[in-house]
């Protein structure tokens, strides 16, 4: 392990240099958020610790500037399982060393993108992408990291992990705006088998383009969405789960008052595993919701509709039902907000044995800012997973308090724990993990 802290403290020390040399500082540093570690990663019906600045906004913590972002940090997380299981679990202390830079231009105040992709999730978002509200003409951004994972115990473990992003956004005079979206991620999951003590490495790639056109008017909006998810898992064992998946998506909005709109949406998705088309299916998602971004503290999005999931293989029973999204921020006072997220709706199977498996969710987020340079974090999720076409339920429950210290703009610590509990009517599936993380975030 000594070669690691010394790669460790050559990293943290080269970090330092560049800040004594630029005037630019950040008061909240991407990727990493604070509620959750990203500690176990997305497997078989462990819904994956969602980073904490895809919920409460920028507006608590404050915002960066500048065209240039690096970045570095260092995360030290303790977990007593580490591959999910419910018997001959194993612990370990995992380090993670993550350098890393985004760029905008124009010069950009935020990180633009705080969203991830899910595995199972057909189309690869969990929950919808929200096209933000143009403000310029154009807007470009672009981030990469990679991730330096080191196992104490398990150094067998030891890998890299690696993430780009990038974002194009222009508008143009007539109404007309576009805005394209690129993630790719190389990175493992957890077997999630209750049996298989390894890590599943993975490339995922999602493309995403939404079109807008604004009425004159102003009181009708539409949008026109594109977007190619890939996924291809290395692993022999789980390369039954790779395949591409196409979607289109259609949303027509009118504008009840200056800051609430309702709408109409449409959504088709074609998902097409490598290995056949035995479990190759098409969805058909029908919505109606509003939208809402009532003041500085209220926004939010709900969406309720139909899912009609059909299968190309006749022996594969079709599946349809009701669905439901919500993305709701509420920021209660100035030093106090409240996120909340939930939906319901088909995910491909990670076991091989279903066909698919039908998710119900939801997470709540508290932030609470004590004084200029202390807050703190309280998350608690819930997910039920019902297979189809296999006896098998997972009640997944997951809560974590995390404090935050900023002493200065540059440099900010997290210390937290997340507790997860896996309830399944198979014992087999059965888990439960307590994880304890402190997290040095520098930045530019």
């Amino acid at each position: 392990m000594r070669h690691h802290k010394i790669f460790a403290q050559l990293l943290i020390m080269v970090f330092f240099v560049i800040l004594s040399t630029h005037g630019s500082h950040a008061d909240d540093p991407p990727p990493v958020g604070q509620s959750k570690p990203a500690s176990i990663p997305e497997g078989q019906s462990k819904g994956k610790p969602v980073p904490a600045d895809e919920g409460i906004s920028s507006d608590i913590f404050g915002k960066q500037g500048g065209n240039f972002h690096p970045f570095l940090i260092f995360q030290e997380i303790y977990t007593d399982n580490i591959f999910a299981t419910d018997t001959n679990t194993k612990s370990d202390f995992i380090t993670t060393i993550a350098p890393g830079v985004w760029l905008a231009f124009p010069a950009n105040r935020e990180k633009l993108l705080n969203i991830d992709t899910k595995t199972t999730s057909p189309g690869g978002l969990q929950l919808s992408r929200i096209k933000p509200e143009a403000t310029r003409r154009y807007q470009s951004y672009f981030l990469y990291s990679p991730e330096f994972l080191l196992y104490s115990d398990h150094s067998s473990l030891d890998h890299v992990n690696h993430r780009a992003e990038g974002l194009f956004q222009y508008n143009l005079n007539s109404g007309f705006s576009f805005d394209i979206i690129d993630l790719f991620h190389d990175r493992e999951d957890i077997a999630g088998n209750g049996i298989r003590d390894t890590l599943y490495r993975y490339q995922d790639n999602l493309l995403d383009l939404i079109a807008t056109y604004a009425a004159p008017s102003g009181k009708f909006k539409f949008e026109l969405d594109y977007s190619n998810y890939d996924i291809d898992y290395e692993d022999l064992a789980a390369s039954y789960r790779n395949r591409n998946d196409n979607s289109f998506g259609l949303s027509a909005f009118y504008k009840l008052w200056p800051k609430t709109s309702i709408f109409v949406e449409y959504n088709f998705s074609d998902i097409d595993f490598d290995g056949g088309i035995s479990t190759d299916s098409t969805e058909d998602r029908y919505y109606a919701g509003a939208t809402w971004d009532m003041t500085a503290k209220t926004r939010g999005t709900l969406k309720l509709g139909y899912i009609e999931k059909d299968f190309d293989a006749a022996t594969l029973e079709d599946q349809d039902g009701f669905s439901v999204e919500l993305q709701t921020q509420h920021n209660l006072t100035p030093k106090r907000g409240l996120q909340i997220n939930g939906f319901r709706k088909f995910n491909e199977s990670d076991f091989g044995s279903a066909s698919t498996f039908l998710s119900t969710g939801i997470d709540i987020a508290l932030l609470q800012r004590f004084t200029e340079k202390w807050s703190g974090t309280f998350d608690v999720s819930f997910e039920n997973n019902d297979y189809k076409g296999f006896d098998r339920t997972d009640d997944l429950f997951g809560l974590g308090p995390a404090l935050r210290f900023e002493p200065r703009k540059w440099l900010i610590f997290d210390l937290g724990y997340h507790y997860y509990l896996n309830d399944s009517n198979l014992t087999t599936y059965d888990y439960e993990a307590n994880q304890v993380y402190f997290r040095a975030t520098l930045s530019l």
